[in-house]
């Protein structure tokens, strides 16, 4: 049994279906689009523009030109760090590093519900399982690999509601941690 059947025999709950990732999602390159805002891709936070953080210390190039643009809704993922959960749906229209892999969505499931399952824990691990490289800090995501991953999908209104409890959890832990500062 390969990685990817494990990951389905063992993670997937009853009643769900299982997609593979290529039929939700299409990777697109638009470049040229100089004027847009620039976006990174956080662990922490998803998809943000850069100008939001002062912690991000990477250099943009002088020469904007072949950086991707993406929608909202698009899934945005850093190769080199999707193991640690750099990858994510955005909330903006913007550009991203040519670095990055852009995907434009393919289906009518729920884009937030996506956000939170494909950072979720179990997929990050997965990531980690079928990124390539010599060392950690070098782990490359390829877009072959992730575009062959099983998506679990519960359905649409399930999708709802699942995204819809985490963002009132969420919410509600960042008052929490609001009030002791």
């Amino acid at each position: 049994m390969n990685i990817l059947q494990k990951f389905i025999t063992d993670k997937t709950p009853e009643g769900w279906t299982t997609r593979p990732f290529w039929s939700l999602f299409q990777r697109i390159k638009r470049t040229g689009f100089t004027d847009e805002e620039l976006l990174s891709v956080y662990r922490d936070f998803g998809v943000i523009p850069k100008s939001s953080r002062d912690d991000n210390h990477n250099k943009e190039s002088e020469d904007l030109s072949n950086y991707q643009l993406v929608d909202k809704g698009w899934l945005v993922t850093n190769k080199m760090k999707a193991w640690q959960g750099s990858i994510a749906i955005s909330r903006y229209r913007g550009i991203v590093s040519p670095a990055y892999y852009a995907y434009k969505p393919l289906s009518n499931e729920h884009d937030q519900f996506l956000h939170y399952l494909l950072r979720s824990s179990n997929y990050i691990a997965l990531y980690g399982r079928i990124s390539k490289g010599v060392r950690v800090n070098q782990w490359d995501l390829e877009h072959e690999a992730l575009r062959n991953i099983p998506i679990l999908l519960p359905q649409y209104k399930a999708q709802k509601e699942i995204a819809d409890f985490l963002d009132q959890e969420l919410a509600r832990i960042d008052q929490l941690i609001k009030g002791l500062y």
